[in-house]
């Protein structure tokens, strides 16, 4: 989905031109982790390895009541070039609007979090972070991801090798 929508997120903390923005939550199994591994093949891949020195991958914690540096270690486990993000309660609340992002408690277990799990590519520009495009993980769009990237940076490059 095509997006063009200036969002405000002062957590995105990134020189970088790009961010993939990923949404969980510290510890979380069953959602996060595939999708965070999924991401850590796909940063590393070949197809994907003009595309590294233009995008940072950001996970964003949606729990705060873990501690603030356990973001960072949970996305570094997948790797080491991924940041984790902790925001407070407050910054929850306003930022989930932004993003159309759904994170609610689990009735069965409050220790799970149901919640959006899509993967969000904004352009960071210096004063702004624009909304370009929202990806299903169901499964991770390789192809549309990095083919829209490098339609954004500007580019051409072959892509058509790449699988879904």
């Amino acid at each position: 989905m095509v997006i063009e929508k200036n969002v405000k997120a002062d957590f995105i903390k990134s020189d970088k031109k790009f961010v993939l923005l990923f949404f969980g939550y510290f510890g979380c199994r069953d959602v996060c982790t595939p999708i965070l591994e999924e991401m850590s093949k796909l940063y590393e891949s070949k197809e994907f390895e003009e595309l590294r020195e233009s995008v940072d991958v950001i996970f964003v914690n949606l729990t705060p009541e873990v501690d603030s540096f356990q973001p960072d270690l949970f996305a570094k486990y997948f790797n080491n070039a991924f940041k984790g993000v902790y925001l407070s309660k407050g910054e929850l609340f306003s930022m989930d609007r932004n993003f159309e992002l759904y994170f609610a408690r689990s009735l069965s277990d409050d220790t799970e979090l149901n919640h959006t799990d899509n993967i969000y590519l904004i352009k960071n520009n210096q004063n702004s972070k624009v909304l370009k495009s929202i990806y299903s993980t169901h499964p991770i769009q390789r192809k549309k991801l990095i083919d829209d990237i490098i339609s954004l940076k500007g580019t051409s490059k072959n892509s058509s090798h790449l699988q879904r």
